[in-house]
């Protein structure tokens, strides 16, 4: 009796991948995931920090464009009600991190840009990232890095293309 054949068992992908390895590297994936968040939400948390995620995505964005953008175009790029936004651009207001102007040529629009302080904030919060991913890497040698990055890229590519395809039927 040889092995079984890949359509009689339903524990075997198309590839030759056992199902319970799937299931392994998808829990180690979502905990990741969650240890990782749940880790930046502890440093921004901080009081030397003192933000949380959306305020720390809002002035990210922010510092990434540079220039003025719409309170519009700043709710769509991170997702989030132009309602909510309000109450997080007030708050990197009150920390002086951003300013609100109003556009030159239409005044009726809103317009948000990223102080220097502002700038410095996100400067300081990324060399912190930087040394909480060092403290767990640390102990990886050069070779397991690149082998890292390289798989980590292929399952981000990946991920991408389900996404995109919208093959989400196949998760559930």
């Amino acid at each position: 009796m040889g092995a079984p054949d890949r359509d009689e068992d339903p524990q075997i992908t198309l590839d030759g991948t056992q199902h319970a390895d799937l299931e392994e590297i998808e829990r180690a994936i979502m905990q990741i995931s969650w240890l990782s968040q749940r880790q930046f939400m502890q440093l921004l948390d901080e009081e030397r920090f003192n933000m949380t995620l959306p305020q720390f995505y809002s002035l990210l964005h922010l510092h990434q464009m540079r220039d003025p953008c719409k309170m519009s175009d700043l709710a769509e790029a991170t997702q989030q009600s132009a309602a909510s936004l309000t109450g997080i651009v007030d708050r990197l207001l009150e920390k002086q991190l951003v300013e609100r102007t109003r556009h030159v040529r239409d005044r009726r629009q809103v317009m948000v840009v990223v102080t220097p302080q502002g700038s410095s904030l996100i400067a300081k919060i990324k060399q912190a990232r930087h040394e909480q991913m060092q403290a767990a890497l640390g102990h990886l040698g050069a070779e397991d890095i690149d082998t890292l990055l390289r798989l980590l890229d292929q399952v981000l590519l990946s991920m991408l293309r389900v996404l995109e395809r919208g093959d989400t039927h196949r998760w559930a």
